[in-house]
């Protein structure tokens, strides 16, 4: 066959796989015009550990190798690599030898290409950059997306009015209204000295003529109190936020981000509205006031379809999970007060992966209640098995019940406080194996004093029991990380195939029980998220710092591409198919299970003393 068609050939073959698919075909064509075709017999080695990279980058075409490293005298198996794959990427982020020792399964079949001549294409390409770098890190694959986030847009960006709209608290209604109509405004902001003491809305001035209103009437008999405030600095996404946990339709943009900083712009929740498309703070105000369960479900459904159409890539995960738990908290309070339970002295809380903050999924937040007294309990446990049935209603799927041998979830704060205790003080067998995800239990509405106060018998039952971050530390090692994927299935160390990636229970797990046993080292016990206690650990041990680190941007690609499937096939995104993964998504999943393996060994030298 001429040399030309042979060429063809192999462009051809490399168009079908990641990142080749993205190169323009004369860039291909000039890549493998100084390549060759190599074949190997079962068991020879394309490279060894520790030696100098060769000058060639190798494809595999056709057969698998097994990546080995060597590790304290151990061979380690670290990867199985087929069709597409390749050898020696490493070079290009930095290493000055291979890592590992490449041996093949059997007959393989290999594009050899230059080295130099593969290097030009990751400063012309940005995505080849990045499948690179993706052996390194997980969530570099996705970033430099051609769309950007709103969770990347200033808020300044939409700033309607060139001058900030503001009246005295003297001022009357009707000329508040003036100014409003002149400016094609909805709000007004009412300034004493400077400072921002409350808002004029539009709807405010109707319920003012409503009411019958008089002429003399002043705005500060009316106005609303004094809405959230953000800086220059902050992004779209933080409005939003702030609009719904201050409960106003609007925000004002300050100097400094605090109500006396100097006004710069109030802006409602139309003026976010287009770099959104559909409008958040809408969605979740309609929660608030929502008539019924049908109109509950069709706004639940729409606020899922919109953070779908967000979750653009792993960066957008800590905005939407912000939203997500703003979601759900609204819902399940408007449901509370459709059956007449929110008015209960009960402290309604999240555990669980909504205890995380990490619920970006249609599945129910996992809701536990505690009461004031004993009497409370009967009819709280009702209201809980109320809310369930109406939750399902709205569209939420069922969580996965853990096996607590019928342990209610609504009791008293003793009774939590007695729970908690066993589990600290007799955790094997009182059951504290599957008790953990409540040792993330967090406040959603309600009286918050009990939880306060069972958080403080936490913090202080811990510090006296040390053994038992011991024992947490240990249980982290009971669910690994798969090693790799070949072909459609994933594939154990003890070479175990598997159809599906179990991601919640063998990637997110183990990430979630490190940075718990970590809080629990920093005392930072209940009502945070994974992240906040990376962030919280990282901080305390700057010398391990990019443990920390990658674990982090590990996380939110884990939890991203949980979100992603499951919001697009309305399940829960705990399981994933092999077959419905790029390469790219492939990829990102093997860095996170080295991420993952990395984070676990410290875990086991800080803390265990290196014993496993």
């Amino acid at each position: 066959m001429q040399t030309a068609a042979i060429s063809y050939r192999v462009v051809d073959f490399l168009k079908q796989h990641a990142p080749f698919h993205g190169i323009e075909e004369p860039d291909l064509l000039a890549l493998v015009s100084r390549g060759r075709v190599k074949f190997h017999e079962i068991d020879e080695f394309l490279c060894w550990q520790n030696t100098i990279y060769a000058p060639l980058l190798f494809v595999i075409q056709q057969g698998s190798v097994s990546v080995w490293e060597e590790v304290a005298g151990k061979e380690l198996l670290r990867d199985i690599r087929g069709p597409g794959d390749m050898i020696g990427l490493e070079r290009f982020l930095g290493s000055q030898a291979y890592p590992y020792s490449a041996k093949t399964n059997g007959d393989v079949v290999v594009y050899a290409v230059q080295a130099a001549d593969f290097e030009p294409l990751l400063a012309k390409y940005p995505h080849v950059a990045r499948y690179v770098e993706a052996h390194l890190t997980a969530g570099a694959i996705y970033g430099g997306t051609s769309r950007a986030g709103v969770h990347e847009m200033f808020v300044v960006e939409l700033a309607r009015h060139p001058e900030p709209l503001s009246c005295g608290p003297d001022c009357t209604v009707a000329e508040a209204a003036r100014i409003m109509r002149g400016a094609n405004a909805s709000a007004v902001a009412v300034m004493q000295d400077n400072v921002i003491r409350g808002v004029l809305t539009a709807g405010g001035v109707v319920s003012w003529v409503a009411d019958g209103g008089r002429q003399s009437q002043t705005v500060k008999e009316i106005m609303s109190p004094a809405p959230a405030a953000v800086g220059p600095a902050s992004f779209v996404t933080d409005c939003v936020l702030a609009m719904s946990q201050s409960r106003s339709s609007v925000v004002a943009l300050t100097a400094d981000g605090t109500l006396n900083g100097g006004l710069l712009r109030l802006l409602s929740a139309e003026d976010l509205q287009p770099a959104f498309g559909d409008n958040p703070a809408a969605i979740l105000d309609e929660i608030s006031h929502a008539s019924g369960l049908e109109v509950l479900r069709v706004v639940h459904l729409r606020a899922r379809s919109f953070m779908r159409a967000h979750l653009l890539e792993p960066s957008s995960v800590d905005w939407l999970s912000a939203f997500g738990n703003r979601l759900n908290i609204l819902i399940v309070k408007r449901l509370a007060e459709l059956a007449g339970n929110a008015g209960q002295q009960w402290c309604w809380c999240f555990w669980g992966a909504a205890g995380r903050c990490e619920l970006l999924t249609a599945v129910e937040p996992e809701i536990a209640l505690i009461c004031q007294h004993e009497s409370d309990a009967g009819d709280g446990s009702r209201a809980l098995e109320r809310l369930r049935a109406d939750l399902a209603e709205c569209g939420y799927l069922p969580y996965e019940t853990p096996d607590w041998s019928g342990m209610p979830l609504c009791t008293t704060e003793a009774e939590w406080k007695d729970r908690f205790a066993q589990w600290i003080h007799q955790p094997v067998t009182s059951g504290m194996y599957e008790a953990r995800p409540l040792f993330d239990l967090r406040p959603a509405f309600g009286n918050e004093d009990s939880w306060r106060e069972l958080a403080r018998f936490l913090r202080e039952a811990i510090a006296a029991e040390p053994a038992f971050q011991l024992i947490l530390a240990n249980d982290c090692l009971s669910a690994l990380p798969p090693l790799t994927f070949f072909q459609d299935a994933v594939i154990e160390e003890s070479g175990e195939r598997a159809e599906s990636l179990a991601l919640a229970q063998r990637a997110i797990r183990p990430v979630v029980e490190v940075a718990r046993v970590f809080g629990l080292t920093s005392g930072n016990i209940l009502g945070s998220s994974t992240l906040e206690r990376l962030d919280l650990v990282r901080s305390q041990e700057p010398e391990n710092e990019k443990i920390f680190r990658e674990a982090s941007q590990n996380l939110r690609v884990l939890l991203y591409l949980q979100a992603r499937s499951g919001l697009r096939h309305d399940n829960s995104g705990d399981e994933l198919q092999p077959s419905q993964l790029s390469r790219f998504d492939r990829q990102a999943l093997k860095s996170g299970f080295r991420s993952i393996h990395n984070l676990l060994e410290f875990t086991v030298h800080q803390l265990l003393g290196g014993a496993r």
